[in-house]
């Protein structure tokens, strides 16, 4: 973890200390009359003055208060000027995420995306440009191999190229029945033909959507830019789970 920009607590502490005794040493006040401006008492002030004390932070803030001081008054410019430049970056760099109510999956209702249970604030992602994100659960699915188990979650892009751009190798968030899938998927004679349910078992969902009288749009609803962990607990998306690709016709 990178140290904060600024001097520290303790060292505006001491600085104030310093300017007290700036204030002696010069002659504006006699130790008597700082006491008395400061509101505190004479033995008192002399003690921090001398080292003997320290400087507490409820004393301080009357001291700052009796003076007519700022806080801000103990910082130098350059560590003003970097406080708030890393205030700017941090401002930058930091993103909410909606987390919506339901879950994506096919035995779950499509969820409403418009229904935002909290926002999730992260610093960074690797997508940039991706505009219309959200997060979701995952309901478990025995043809995902990230979501094999409950208490998994999906970052969904929404932006309409990407929806619009049918890859293989890019896993598309379905619309169906009613219900979420997540596939893999191919666009060929005016239909999506769902890939990788050659299993035994019954798939779970269609094997081929047509599309006539309906958009791409209407059935492609995101694309899945990373599955994992619920993101509230853990740093979703650089220390776990699994990112996948943002392909594009570009």
């Amino acid at each position: 973890m990178r140290p904060a920009p600024g001097p520290g607590f303790e060292r505006l502490l001491q600085r104030l200390v310093r300017r007290l005794g700036l204030l002696l040493s010069n002659g504006e006040y006699t130790e008597r009359g700082l006491a008395r401006l400061t509101g505190i008492s004479q033995p008192h002030l002399h003690h921090i003055l001398a080292g003997k004390r320290t400087l507490t932070p409820h004393v301080a803030d009357s001291i700052l208060a009796n003076l007519g001081w700022a806080a801000g008054e103990l910082f130098t410019e350059e560590e003003v000027d970097q406080v708030l430049l890393a205030r700017r970056i941090g401002k930058e760099n930091r993103r909410r995420i909606p987390v919506i109510s339901g879950k994506i999956g096919p035995g779950s209702p499509w969820p409403d995306t418009g229904k935002v249970e909290e926002w999730l604030a992260v610093r960074s992602i690797p997508w940039q440009g991706v505009r219309r994100l959200f997060l979701a659960g995952l309901e478990p699915d025995p043809l995902l191999p990230f979501a094999q188990r409950a208490g998994e979650f999906a970052l969904v892009a929404e932006d309409e190229e990407l929806r619009l751009y049918v890859s293989e190798g890019c896993w598309h968030v379905l619309r169906w029945g009613g219900a979420g899938l997540v596939r893999r998927i191919r666009m060929e004679m005016g239909c999506l033909w769902i890939l990788g349910q050659g299993s035994l078992n019954e798939p779970a969902g269609p094997q081929v959507i047509p599309l006539e009288g309906q958009s791409l749009l209407s059935v492609i609803r995101g694309r899945l830019l990373w599955a994992g962990p619920d993101p509230r607990k853990v740093d979703p998306f650089t220390h776990s789970g699994s990112g996948f690709p943002i392909t594009t016709a570009s």
